[in-house]
């Protein structure tokens, strides 16, 4: 309600941009200040909400339904999806993925200067000219596709619209789906993971910007079901496939892989995973090849909001490769607070964390929990929402993009003084 009230008096500045299918804040100045405002408001009080519960369901014992939790999502996504701005134009580039695929053009190379149709279109009006070439596996493209062919009839917002909505029910579905894998967990247990993963706001806020890491997932919900059931090397193969959706899914994979190998000893599991791998491979790296060779020719590797541009690139990668090789030894040693190491190790590594990259962020914090590591990766996630701040306003100052930069920075100096404090009360 409040930002519909704020943009109904928007300045010129902002027109061209809610002019659009669906509004970005992006390079607003102050006005877009104001936006980011309101979301980083919201983030925080939803994030104050869901801690007060967590530490309700901790201390008192007691637990929250999957369908409660399934219900609050819903009613959260739907209020995101009811606000009349975002702050990301990935599905303005996801629908113009579906609409060269769907009219033969090849979506991991440049679109044809003399292309058009109104979500290419729209996407370059979004982008400031061209839009990025697809870094996505084939199974999403398939996917965004389809959508693209029963939806365009209603213009170029209609894509945009029903991959949003596919990517929440997807989110949506992970849940319930999280929920039977977890059957047989103490139930207290079982309410902080389901808690903690279906009400982070900054997860809820990405799928409702319809980002495609939820359809990965969801993948992963039902591989848990699958592993739930007995069938470990099947588990593992269909979390090493849903990298030809996105590459989050080999990452989950790889988890999957050294979780079975160093603690549950089910060396079934991790052959599963790697099939899995090298079949997504087998189908995406051909045609991601072009795409890959665009990115590296063309690209321009610039750390902006990060710890890399916080304290150089050099510094960061060296934190991040210590993280991960003490990350990797504790899984081998089956100690759970590698998962979240491993994911902090990725935060250092990355030049720009954005914020829908929470989506498979939180999944690690979950896996290494409890820990003071989990805690320190759960509060990247929330934190992230800082990293819109610079693109909002378009102005990259110093202290924006120091700020921006805490999201990443605050739970590496958490993590630190939890590890020192541990050492210093450890018996003699």
């Amino acid at each position: 309600m409040v930002a519909r009230a704020l943009v109904a008096d928007a300045p010129q500045l902002a027109r061209v941009g809610l002019a659009q299918p669906l509004p970005v804040v992006d390079t607003w100045g102050a006005f877009g200040g104001a936006c980011f405002a309101i979301l980083a408001a919201t983030i925080a009080v939803a994030s104050v909400a869901l801690v007060v519960l967590l530490r309700s369901i901790a201390n008192e014992e007691s637990h929250v339904r999957g369908l409660a939790i399934c219900v609050v999502s819903a009613i959260a996504l739907t209020g995101a999806a009811a606000w009349p701005f975002v702050f990301s134009s990935d599905a303005y580039a996801y629908a113009a993925y579906g609409e060269m695929a769907a009219r033969g053009l090849d979506p991991y190379v440049l679109v044809p200067a003399n292309a058009h149709g109104a979500s290419i279109d729209a996407a370059r009006v979004q982008w400031h000219g061209d839009f990025p070439v697809c870094v996505y596996g084939p199974a999403f493209v398939v996917l965004a596709r389809a959508v693209w062919a029963a939806t365009n009839v209603w213009g170029a917002g209609a894509p945009i619209a029903a991959l949003r909505a596919l990517a929440a029910l997807a989110f949506l579905g992970s849940i319930p789906l999280l929920a039977r894998a977890l059957a047989g967990v103490e139930e207290r247990s079982k309410s902080l993971i389901l808690c903690a993963y279906g009400l982070n706001p900054m997860m809820l806020w990405s799928v409702a910007e319809g980002h495609n890491d939820a359809f990965v997932l969801l993948v992963a919900a039902v591989a848990a079901v699958v592993f739930r059931s007995g069938r470990t090397a099947t588990a593992g193969a269909i979390l090493g496939l849903s990298a030809a959706i996105k590459a989050p899914g080999a990452m989950f994979a790889a988890a999957f892989g050294l979780d079975a190998r160093f603690m549950r000893k089910d060396t079934l599991g991790t052959l599963g995973a790697a099939a899995g791998l090298v079949l997504a491979a087998a189908i995406s790296i051909p045609p991601l090849l072009p795409a890959l060779g665009a990115v590296s020719s063309h690209g321009r590797y610039l750390p902006m909001v990060s710890l890399q541009a916080f304290i150089g690139i050099g510094p960061a990668i060296a934190i991040a490769v210590v993280l991960l090789v003490n990350g990797v030894w504790n899984v081998c040693r089956a100690k759970r607070e590698g998962f979240a190491l491993i994911g902090i190790a990725i935060v250092a590594a990355l030049p720009n964390p954005y914020p829908w990259y929470a989506l498979w962020l939180a999944p690690l914090a979950l896996a290494g929990a409890p820990s003071s590591a989990a805690t320190a990766l759960y509060a990247v996630t929330i934190l992230s929402v800082l990293r819109y701040l610079p693109d909002a306003t378009g102005n990259m100052t110093v202290g924006a993009l120091a700020l921006a930069a805490l999201g990443a920075c605050i739970p590496l100096v958490v993590l630190f003084a939890a590890h020192t404090m541990k050492k210093a009360n450890a018996p003699t």
